[in-house]
């Protein structure tokens, strides 16, 4: 067995010393602030969510790139992506929009099972993943929760 090049040896150690270098980046704090639906020009609708960000670090939040995903009563509604985003301050906060075009099957499987169970409570839960970067993981954060379709849609009168 050969030993390893001194010059290996080195890289290693720099590369193992570097990334003890990288700062902890704070969990932020992701909440749905806004939900619209868009012009489209097919029969499909586009939505538009407004998330608010705290970023509750002493870095700045530039982000690459967000996807999300929304899930209602266990199915696949929405998934989208946007780029192009604004940066968020350290201990600061900031909206970022994200548009997307509903998942056919997965409305398909929600309202059929809406119909099955009549169930006025409807479960949810919003999937972010924000990339802030090459040298920096993947900023994971879940949402779930609940909500009552009857308080959800305005009375008539």
């Amino acid at each position: 067995m050969k030993p390893l090049p001194i010059f290996s040896v080195l890289l290693l150690l720099f590369m193992v010393g570097c990334a003890g270098l990288q700062p902890e980046l704070a969990k932020p704090t992701v909440s749905i602030s806004g939900f619209k639906v868009l012009p489209s020009g097919g029969i499909v609708p586009r939505f538009e969510i407004t998330m608010r960000v705290v970023n509750t670090g002493r870095t700045p939040l530039d982000i690459d790139g967000v996807v999300y995903t929304v899930e209602l009563g266990g199915n696949r509604i929405l998934t989208g992506v946007a780029k192009d985003l604004p940066v968020i301050a350290a201990y600061s906060e900031g909206n970022v929009s994200v548009s997307g075009t509903p998942d056919l099957f997965g409305s398909l499987g929600f309202f059929q099972k809406m119909v099955n169970d009549r169930s006025d409570a409807i479960d949810y839960k919003v999937d972010v993943a924000i990339d802030v970067g090459t040298f920096y993981p993947t900023i994971r954060t879940t949402k779930r929760g609940n909500f009552s379709l009857s308080e959800a849609m305005p009375t008539q009168r």
